[in-house]
């Protein structure tokens, strides 16, 4: 059997943890997780029936976001070195059956890893279109479990931030979006995740001097069982390209993407792609999003 190391950040453990489920044969590859993805598995097993996974969950020290040596951020923090080797533990203890068969996410920055765990890696992504790769590997079509687009749009939800501070959706264009619900008659709720800049010490959001004529709820969630609370309660997300988004995929609700100019598609997913429901921050218009 085959194994799948996933040690990157929670929208490619999404992304991972869908594709396996659409597989054919979703326990023909044995997942060996970091257990600093844990809480995001288990919010998703508390809604979907995940039980024909074979996973596990392994303390490899990450708690940067991803595996230290996969960044540039953190990749000369104190603890890089310790996180492959414990890595190099675990598959000197745990040795594959299939010898030489160890697969990770993506080709980006491997070489490090082959380095210091003196091990050979497979890697699923070799390209750019992410969810087309892991379709691929897993042998399912990408489109699988097509998004209803027969939904009456009557709650949006805009999910402003992401990981990578560049990604986060302009305040100018949270404006425009909020006074276009508005004058559709919908409602609008704009949720943060607590640690975000528009949000204070005490977790609390900061009001945001706004047109008076916009009405919309403003919220903050505090972890991964809340974010898809929020998400399984609106008719239609809006978000930046971040994990919120890939969450939505995976909870076949319909979405839209907004990022910055010049940003990568990679990630974007497969509802997204069909309909083009994307727009760089520069490009958007009121019309743009499919309200």
């Amino acid at each position: 059997m085959r194994r799948l190391f996933l040690l990157r950040a929670y929208g490619d453990f999404v992304i991972a943890i869908r594709s396996a489920m659409l597989s054919a044969n979703p326990a023909g590859i044995k997942i060996i997780a970091s257990n600093h993805l844990y809480p995001l598995f288990e919010a998703i097993s508390s809604i979907l029936d995940t039980s024909q996974l074979d996973i596990s969950f392994e303390d490899f020290g990450i708690d940067l976001g991803q595996l230290n040596l996969f960044t540039n951020r953190n990749l000369f923090h104190k603890s890089t070195l310790e996180q492959a080797k414990k890595i190099k533990k675990f598959i000197i203890e745990n040795p594959s059956f299939d010898i030489g068969l160890e697969i990770l996410e993506q080709r980006r920055k491997k070489g490090a890893l082959q380095f210091i765990t003196g091990k050979k890696f497979e890697c699923i992504v070799n390209k750019d279109f992410v969810y087309q790769e892991y379709a691929n590997f897993f042998g399912h079509e990408p489109n699988s479990k097509f998004l209803n687009d027969h939904v009456e749009k009557k709650h949006f939800l805009l999910l402003p931030d992401a990981r990578i501070s560049k990604r986060n959706i302009p305040q100018e264009i949270i404006q425009s979006i909020i006074k276009e619900v508005n004058q559709r008659g919908a409602s609008m709720q704009v949720a943060y995740f607590k640690r975000v800049s528009q949000v204070n010490k005490t977790g609390r959001p900061i009001k945001v001097q706004m047109q008076t004529d916009l009405i919309f709820n403003q919220t903050v969630y505090n972890n991964f069982k809340e974010l898809i609370q929020l998400i399984q309660e609106a008719d239609f997300i809006i978000g930046a390209d971040s994990l919120p988004i890939h969450l939505s995929q995976l909870l076949n609700k319909q979405h839209f993407i907004l990022y910055p100019s010049g940003g990568s598609k990679a990630f974007f997913t497969p509802y997204t792609v069909a309909r083009q429901y994307y727009c760089e921050f520069n490009k958007y218009q009121s019309t743009t999003i499919p309200y």
